[in-house]
């Protein structure tokens, strides 16, 4: 019954808000329609993640600028929504869910940038429409591990991203960390942190889902580290900057263990341009 009760309250909101954007955002100025849809869905993933029994809590500062690329570790679905609760972004997502039926539709809505993983070429317009967010004064949000893991380390993260803001004089990489911290009122066990991540290839991702609907009580961490200024760095630089905050945030480390890749699931909303590291 939770569950049902949980889909019915989720699918009113998050298209009744939709609509409401997709009414009144024609009626913003052009260059503050980023903004103005970063702020509507902040507030409205602030209300998910009501609805869906997360307790998000914040520790370290968000800098003042909004010149920034926000990075952080990807442990499933949640993620997102939890992120975004936090601070106005705009998400960046696989070009194919532009078409998927009810789905593409809210994506578009909320100005999510969408890139072409399989076309080389297609990196030049994903850096032009991140750069083009900065300016607006909308921060980017990509989880440049490429897919999710059950949070047992940080997986390396891809460069394609960091390849927007590289060398830029204003602009910086904001380093986040999502930590589990308790599930169903109890501290949380490595074991139990798996419960809220997706990285079983075998389900799917309605499954999860319907996992994640069942959940009581989920407590979730956002860390935030001190922005790593893009001036004079390179992409390659910048990812491995940002790859050792976002260990430090977690309190470091462990070695990838290759089981662990083969087994993370497939990212939904991530870093995903094809530039070769």
């Amino acid at each position: 019954m939770r569950r049902l009760w949980r889909l019915i309250r989720f699918s009113v909101s998050i298209l009744s808000r939709t609509a409401w954007l997709w009414l009144t955002v024609r009626f913003v100025p052009e260059d503050r329609r980023s903004a103005y849809r970063a702020q509507l869905q902040q507030r409205a993933c602030a209300v998910f993640c009501r609805i869906l029994g997360v307790k998000v809590t914040r520790t370290g500062t968000l800098p003042e600028t909004n010149a920034v690329l926000a990075v952080s570790n990807h442990l499933g679905l949640l993620d997102p929504w939890v992120l975004a609760s936090q601070l106005p972004v705009a998400f960046v997502a696989k070009a194919e869910m532009a078409h998927w039926p009810v789905f593409g539709w809210i994506a578009r809505t909320v100005g999510i940038i969408f890139v072409e993983r399989e076309r080389r070429l297609a990196t030049k317009a994903f850096v032009d429409q991140v750069q083009q967010r900065l300016r607006e004064g909308v921060r980017v949000l990509v989880f440049p591990e490429g897919t999710t893991s059950p949070g047992l380390t940080v997986l390396p993260f891809k460069t394609g991203s960091f390849e927007a803001v590289a060398g830029m004089p204003d602009a910086s990489v904001l380093p986040l960390y999502l930590h589990v911290s308790a599930l169903e009122g109890q501290p949380a066990t490595p074991a139990m942190r798996a419960a809220v991540a997706w990285a079983d290839p075998d389900e799917s991702m309605l499954q999860n889902a319907w996992r994640l609907l069942g959940l009581r009580s989920v407590h979730m961490e956002v860390r935030v580290g001190p922005p790593i200024a893009t001036a004079g760095q390179d992409r390659k630089t910048l990812a491995q900057q940002a790859h050792a905050a976002v260990c430090a945030l977690a309190g470091g480390c462990a070695p990838v263990n290759p089981a662990e890749k083969k087994q993370s699931g497939g990212s939904r909303v991530d870093d995903t341009t094809r530039v070769q590291p």
